[in-house]
């Protein structure tokens, strides 16, 4: 079995607060390289990408350089979701890996970082490798904020786009992707429907405790199916929790209690 993608949280610590992200209730934790290497071991056969993320901002990892040799040492193809803040400063690191696949920029994320934007455009002129996605994430219905139609107006001129829509391609490898504002799953929510999720299924993802979970938005580790470090992934994905949770997911009902209480797999409706 092969996953299309394996999300590992290298740190759940972010440099911003923003308001349309949950706030995490676990213990912070930046990943050390020797817990990285040895996941990396114990995925190696099962994907090719590797999503750095789940919660926190990869880019602030102390030894993001030594993260990224590794990816390279296994082969991996990389990809990054960062809201962007520290990716003028890290340029030199990330242009010397061939093997970042995609970089995503969280251009909605709430900042006060001066010239922002400004720099955004100019580190994505000098990243040598990756496809670029910059993501307006937290649409109202479609409605956007003054700060979003400024962004866009500055993105159009720039790349000479004389309508902006989701998808659209900017430039060689530079595309746009807009979409409306998500809710973070939560026990707690009043949302508790059956439903069909690719969690499981295309990916799963790994929190920087080691703990293994069923998709990239259990941000607080409720499906926990194991932990990476005292099991192999062979043995999670044989064991009772994850079969019956794609075997359920088959026939469109939910067994794990978080992705009831999840709205995201509304957008995977027929």
């Amino acid at each position: 079995m092969k996953f299309k993608k394996i999300y590992i949280e290298i740190t759940n610590i972010c440099n911003l607060n923003c308001s349309f992200c949950s706030k995490t209730k676990r213990q912070r934790k930046e990943m050390t390289l020797e817990e990285f290497s040895i996941i990396l071991q114990r995925i190696n056969n099962y994907t090719d990408y590797i999503y750095l993320h789940v919660k926190g901002e990869p880019l602030i990892h102390k030894d993001l350089d030594k993260v990224l040799s590794l990816t390279k040492k296994y082969n991996k193809k990389v990809c990054i979701t960062t809201n962007g803040v520290f990716l003028k400063d890290k340029l030199n690191i990330l242009n010397n890996y061939d093997n970042i696949y995609q970089i995503n920029i969280s251009l909605h994320s709430e900042n006060n970082k001066e010239n922002y934007l400004e720099d955004i455009l100019y580190s994505i002129d000098k990243l040598k490798y990756p496809y670029i996605s910059l993501r307006f994430w937290t649409l109202d219905k479609g409605l956007m904020d003054n700060k979003t139609k400024k962004y866009l107006d500055t993105i159009k001129d720039k790349y000479q786009i004389d309508e902006i829509k989701n998808n659209i391609k900017l430039k060689d490898k530079i595309y746009l992707s807009l979409d409306d504002k998500f809710e973070w799953p939560d026990i707690t929510n009043n949302n508790n429907t059956d439903g069909y999720c690719l969690g499981g299924k295309s990916h799963i993802a790994i929190l920087s405790d080691g703990t293994v979970i069923i998709c990239c938005l259990d941000g607080e580790g409720h499906s926990n199916l194991g932990n990476i470090y005292n099991t192999t992934l062979k043995e999670i994905i044989e064991s009772n929790k994850y079969k019956n949770t794609i075997n359920n997911f088959q026939n469109r009902k939910c067994y794990l209690d978080i992705c009831k209480h999840c709205t995201y797999k509304d957008r995977f409706k027929k």
